[in-house]
């Protein structure tokens, strides 16, 4: 549920809603995976929403390095990415450290 704020009076005011459409973007709905195999884990993240069409998905793949220390890497495609640039469609991959394994 997203609690709206009053109108901007123009575009630069600090005080009003600076994202009143992130609603449609974002998604009402999400669904989280994550699936171990051997020593793998693999993660799905989708968003949804089903009245404009809107959403985005990311996949997470975690491996081992060395000892404990593990890698992590990512793809993500849609909306919502950040807060800065939540109404426009992105494609972002990632490679970096987890520290901790989601199951």
């Amino acid at each position: 549920m997203r609690l709206s704020e009053d109108d901007k009076e123009f575009e630069l005011d600090p005080r009003g809603d600076d994202n009143p459409d992130i609603d449609d973007f974002l998604g009402s709905s999400e669904l989280g995976l994550v699936y171990e195999w051997e020593n793998l884990e693999f993660s799905f993240t989708g968003r949804r929403n089903f009245l404009t069409n809107n959403g985005s998905a990311e996949f997470g793949f975690t491996f081992p390095l060395w000892g404990k220390l593990r890698g992590y890497a990512t793809a993500f495609i849609g909306y919502g990415d950040s807060l800065i640039d939540y109404n426009y469609s992105q494609t972002r991959f990632g490679v970096g450290i987890a520290l901790s394994n989601a199951l």
